[in-house]
């Protein structure tokens, strides 16, 4: 609800899924299970159907984990009133799970942006990793892409189109920032009977950090992703989603934007999955292929909440 004077209140629903997810810890399949099964949220929903939730749930949520962390059964405390969520908690041992905010470590981001910029110039891979590493322990994974990855990667890029980056600097950085990606992809838990989601970049697109970014997002929205590398063929894609029997399939397009072949691919892509398999088109070279996409019924994903828009909708 909103206040009189026009503030939102408690009970006001204003927060995505993916917000509630990161900040409560709760995974975003294992949440949209709670509500199926137990009815813990109702969520309200904007006009397209998006789920939102409001600082009110968001505490629920988070006495909900605690509990549930605690081993108690989430049939046993679903049905439970925040106030008796509350004091079943407070016999918890240990702190309580506190809402993160990534304001501070924002604040923080330039300082990192500018000391990984250092080392890029230094070719010191040393110093960039920790300087990732140090991200990582400050940042949530979505700010940490947000605040420090997108706009390192696009100053680098930057710098050496104006001629102050050498070629080896740009690529020195792109391969610790790859494999930084894919180590940490590759911690990441899958949670039980999560759908399959192929990640891949199209034959003749080599540039490979937004997919990692892309299927980072995903695996931290619940999706078991199997990423494929960059420049696969339509029939390898194709092969894999069948095999793996794929929800869907999302291609990164970046360089170069007019690639002639890509609408071959993305047309032979679309004939050789199945009918159920969903596919998914990001990247800024992805813009230019909008009508294609739009015949094929692949939504564009142009930024992380339509990309949440698009995988919850499956």
């Amino acid at each position: 609800m909103t206040s009189s004077n026009g503030r939102q209140g408690p009970d006001t629903p204003r927060h995505s899924i993916a917000v509630v997810s990161r900040r409560t810890g709760v995974n975003q399949l294992l949440l949209r299970a709670w509500e199926r099964r137990y009815g813990v949220i109702v969520p309200g929903r904007t006009a397209t159907g998006r789920r939102l939730y409001s600082d009110a749930d968001l505490e629920k949520l988070l006495l909900l984990r605690q509990l549930t962390d605690a081993d108690h059964r989430i049939g046993d405390v679903a049905h439970l009133t925040v106030s008796e969520l509350r004091a079943l908690a407070a016999d918890v041992p240990g702190p309580p799970p506190r809402p993160t905010t990534d304001a501070a470590a924002a604040d923080g981001a330039g300082e990192l942006l500018d000391q990984a910029i250092d080392a890029v110039r230094a070719l010191d891979h040393a110093a960039l990793e920790r300087l990732l590493e140090r991200g990582a322990v400050a940042m949530s994974k979505p700010a940490l892409r947000r605040d420090l990855i997108v706009p390192l990667m696009v100053r680098i890029g930057e710098l050496w189109r104006c001629g102050d980056l050498r070629v080896a600097q740009e690529h020195m950085a792109s391969a610790i920032v790859r494999s930084f990606l894919t180590t940490m992809n590759a911690r990441h838990p899958i949670p039980v009977g999560a759908p399959t989601l192929i990640v891949a970049t199209p034959v003749g697109q080599w540039h490979e950090l937004g997919a990692l970014m892309a299927a980072s997002h995903a695996l931290e929205a619940g999706w078991d992703v199997l990423y494929l590398g960059a420049s696969l063929p339509a029939e390898e894609i194709a092969g894999a989603a069948a095999s793996r029997r794929a929800r869907a399939v999302l291609l990164n397009l970046v360089y170069p934007a007019a690639d002639p072949n890509i609408e071959a691919e993305l047309r032979q892509l679309r004939r050789l999955l199945e009918p159920g398999t969903a596919l998914l088109v990001s990247g800024q070279a992805a813009v230019s292929h909008g009508q294609l996409l739009a015949e094929l019924g692949a939504p564009l994903i142009r930024d992380p909440a339509s990309f949440d828009q698009a995988i919850n909708s499956l």
